[in-house]
């Protein structure tokens, strides 16, 4: 198996390896500790460690990527003019370098250095498309330029056609994103109101089934059922995770610890697959989506622990 080692690997390995390994040791202190809610609180803290940087890096990597699409079309676009005045792609590059294009310019001032050193043309944009290798536009367009250039037809008429594509697309991208944004605000409404109604479900139910009747009273016999801990005497998944849940929240065991736990996971699914929706209908984009999920998750676990630690937790 081949493995490359550059630089961008060296940043993300760092943002990978490190918080691991931080996670890694907040988690070990709550073993040795020996304290069941102060370890369950440090698995949660290990696990933001653990995932947030991470995907940090990868929605900044995302917005870097989207900042380089935007100017990627007038970048192709002064080729164009300068190939229409007789220059060559290199040279075409060289004149480029000259102008900013944002976070593009120092790609292209890579490439012109790459075409000085003697580089072939063709390789220094296949240099080029692994380092955007994230954006699907660029390297269709990168392509085409390829093409255009093996070919050796009219290129600045191609290089005017791919530029004149991506502005379309780019514009309908707007567009769209102007559109779905009122419905990723409909998805955070509708995960803190889920999130309310759990909440008071929790604060309702919960009471009720703590205090309910016992099995030999005649009244809950007449009615011919009762509330029970469906996780007494379990100790595998997922009843040894709401066990760890309640002992998290400090929580006496029992079927209000139960039904607590449930409601909580399920609001963590909730939110998990809310944010996600929520990004791919605003950005088309999963990574996106991360951020909105954990902004979901961990206001929930915060809005929870300020429950708990408040006293308000009616069990």
């Amino acid at each position: 198996m081949k493995i490359k080692f550059d630089l961008n690997l060296g940043i993300k390995g760092k943002f990978i390896l490190l918080p691991i390994a931080i996670s890694a040791i907040l988690i070990f202190i709550g073993i040795i500790l020996g304290d069941p809610a102060v370890l369950g609180n440090l698995i949660f803290i290990s696990l933001f460690i653990a995932l947030v940087p991470y995907f940090l890096y990868r929605y900044t990597r995302f917005l870097w990527i989207k900042s380089i699409e935007n100017q990627f079309p007038n970048f192709v676009r002064d080729m164009a003019d300068s190939i229409r005045s007789g220059m060559s792609f290199s040279e075409a590059i060289g004149i480029t370098t000259k102008s900013n294009y944002g976070k593009l310019t120092q790609l292209v001032i890579k490439m012109n250095n790459r075409l000085s050193w003697g580089t072939p043309l063709l390789r220094t944009l296949e240099v080029f498309g692994a380092e955007v290798k994230d954006s699907k536009i660029i390297k269709e367009a990168l392509r085409i330029i390829k093409q255009s250039y093996e070919s050796g037809g009219e290129a600045a008429s191609t290089l005017d056609s791919i530029a004149n594509d991506l502005l379309l697309l780019k514009e309908a991208e707007a567009e769209r994103n102007s559109i779905v944004r009122q419905h990723v605000f409909i998805m955070y409404g509708i995960f803190y109101l889920f999130l309310g109604v759990a909440i008071m479900i929790i604060f309702i139910m919960v009471p009720i089934i703590e205090n309910q009747l016992l099995p030999t009273d005649a009244q809950q016999q007449n009615l011919g059922f009762t509330f029970v801990n469906p996780c007494e005497g379990v100790f595998f998944f997922p009843c040894d995770y709401f066990n760890g849940v309640a002992v998290m929240f400090s929580i006496k065991e029992g079927v209000g610890a139960y039904y607590t736990a449930m409601f909580f996971t399920i609001i963590l699914i909730q939110g998990l697959f809310t944010g996600l929706i929520a990004g791919q209908l605003g950005s088309n984009s999963v990574i996106a989506g991360v951020k909105h999920a954990l902004l979901m998750i961990f206001s929930s676990v915060g809005i929870f622990f300020f429950i708990v630690k408040a006293g308000l937790l009616p069990i």
